[in-house]
């Protein structure tokens, strides 16, 4: 099933390009504003240890993305409105004034309930936006996974941030400047998928 949703995936890519057409893959990160430890290194036979700092954890950000795998173009809403589907079709009315109306948007994303509820299709429908539902429990499937392994790199992992408004600045800063990091993305997010073997 995944190998054959990939096969449509690749087409799918070929008929946008054709097409002049955009490919978006779509998902919703959530961070919470607290340390997230990455993996570290010591001299073997050393007890050495370090100290990591902390916030309450209570406070979280949503960011909704999307990354069209044509050019490479990241559209992202961050808010700390929770996800669901006002919230997705805000996103979908912010993603669409970046594209021509005449342009068709082929959107990749999984079955996420509010992605599947009816104001998220009708928005779609009148916007030329075509839904494109990922199988179910594949996230090895969408590429925009692989940004946000990237973003969480970049921009969580092993890094402090004591003030919650630094936190979501950063974050923001990030996305709006991401187009500097396009050759970065062109290298990560390629076809080549992972085949996630099922019982």
């Amino acid at each position: 099933m995944q190998k054959k949703f990939v096969r449509k995936l690749v087409r799918l890519k070929h008929k946008c390009i054709k097409e002049k057409s955009a490919l978006i893959f779509f998902d919703p990160a959530h961070q919470v504003h607290n340390s997230n430890n990455g993996n570290a290194w010591q001299f073997k036979g050393r007890k050495q240890t370090k100290e990591v700092k902390s916030n309450t954890g209570r406070r979280r950000v949503n960011i909704i993305g999307g990354v069209n795998v044509i050019t490479m173009k990241v559209t992202a809403l961050v808010t700390e409105d929770n996800c669901d589907k006002k919230t997705i079709v805000a996103y979908m009315k912010k993603m669409r004034r970046h594209y021509p109306k005449k342009n068709k948007i082929y959107m990749v994303l999984d079955n996420a309930r509010y992605n599947r509820s009816k104001e998220v299709k009708e928005m779609a429908n009148s916007n030329n936006i075509q839904l494109v539902y990922l199988p179910a429990y594949c996230p090895n499937l969408n590429l925009i996974e692989r940004l946000w392994k990237y973003f969480k790199k970049e921009v969580i992992k092993n890094k402090y941030y004591e003030q919650f408004e630094e936190f979501i600045s950063v974050i923001i800063e990030f996305f709006k400047n991401i187009h500097q990091r396009k050759d970065e993305l062109a290298t990560l997010l390629n076809f080549k998928f992972g085949i996630i073997k099922t019982i």
